[in-house]
């Protein structure tokens, strides 16, 4: 299973892509637009989009595609569409989606188009796309399945290496490697260690602290980054590796932050209900003591009225 995810501006311009009659569409789902029209449905989306007017690019749009050979019906194009949607931290019962099935290519493959500013008018995350769709594509073929997207392109990468030039074989089977690795690595030691376990060794030139220039070697073949890609050169690597390491970062304090406050405020409710329970049990002990004492006390006995003698002589009743 393969995911792209675009980021976009355009929703008029997706939606007439999607309903192009020579892409054989079929509308399998929908969420909050209308689907009997590319207009409708624009329209739907951009009347949403007015929440959030300060967010331009709010078109997101993933091309979900299976290996040839692949036999998905309609209900299971839409449940892993949905599946998908949750594993990429989109709410699909807050904000605007639709799902169009093309049959216009041998393998299965669908347009997924979601609406970036959701019900309440918040934004909905791009953070990662890349990263996260892999992820979830990979997760999904396991729990549902399927043929690996990954070892069919493998498999197919290998039969077309051993069909060129010795050289032109380790640039593409570099190419694949650096393809996979380099979205997760942190580091050059990271990334040299993973290329390492492939087979490719690396060599980097650093000049002041940064990395300049790096080579590739394979099967014999020394190989320049930027001979494979622009992308590829040392300083382009080192860019790439630091932004990902900045965004690692920024995850662990976000996530930081966010367990300092909630162990802050699980302390205040702990508290908070510890001083109840003292003040009830101090009130029930209060209460204890009172009915004990009254248990103990001495009964008191009315006293007889003692005879006083009047200055007359007589006697009468007094205190």
């Amino acid at each position: 299973m393969i995911g792209k995810v675009k980021i976009g501006k355009s929703f008029s311009g997706i939606c007439r892509y999607v309903f192009e009659e020579d892409k054989q569409a079929e509308v399998l789902a929908a969420e909050g637009v209308r689907t009997d029209s590319a207009a409708r449905m624009a329209a739907d989306f951009n009347a949403q989009r007015e929440l959030n007017p300060a967010l331009g690019r709010a078109v997101m749009h993933v091309a979900l595609a299976w290996p040839p050979g692949e036999e998905l019906g309609n209900d299971q194009v839409t449940e892993l569409a949905r599946a998908y949607l949750k594993e990429m931290k989109v709410d699909a019962n807050n904000t605007q989606w639709a799902l169009v099935r093309h049959k216009d290519q041998a393998h299965p493959h669908a347009h997924l188009i979601v609406n970036r500013v959701d019900n309440d008018g918040a934004t909905v995350s791009d953070q990662h796309n890349y990263r996260n769709s892999l992820d979830a594509c990979r997760k999904l073929e396991k729990q549902y399945g399927l043929v690996s997207a990954q070892e069919v392109s493998q498999d197919n990468r290998r039969a077309q290496r051993e069909e060129l030039p010795a050289r032109a074989a380790a640039k593409l089977y570099v190419q694949d490697a650096l393809s996979r690795h380099l979205p997760h690595a942190t580091s050059t030691e990271e990334l040299t260690e993973a290329l390492q376990r492939d087979g490719i060794g690396v060599q980097t030139t650093y000049q002041k602290g940064q990395l300049q220039a790096v080579v590739f070697e394979h099967e014999g073949q020394h190989l320049k980054g930027s001979e494979l890609s622009r992308a590829y050169s040392g300083n382009n690597l080192a860019k790439t590796i630091a932004a990902q390491r900045e965004q690692v970062q920024q995850q662990r304090a976000e996530l930081s932050t966010a367990g300092e406050q909630y162990g802050q405020h699980r302390l205040a409710l702990d508290l908070e209900a510890f001083g109840r329970e003292y003040a009830a049990q101090k009130q029930q002990a209060e209460k204890a003591q009172q009915q004990a004492q009254e248990r103990t006390a001495p009964q008191q006995t009315p006293q007889p009225p003692r005879p006083r003698i009047e200055r007359g002589g007589g006697y009468g009743i007094g205190d």
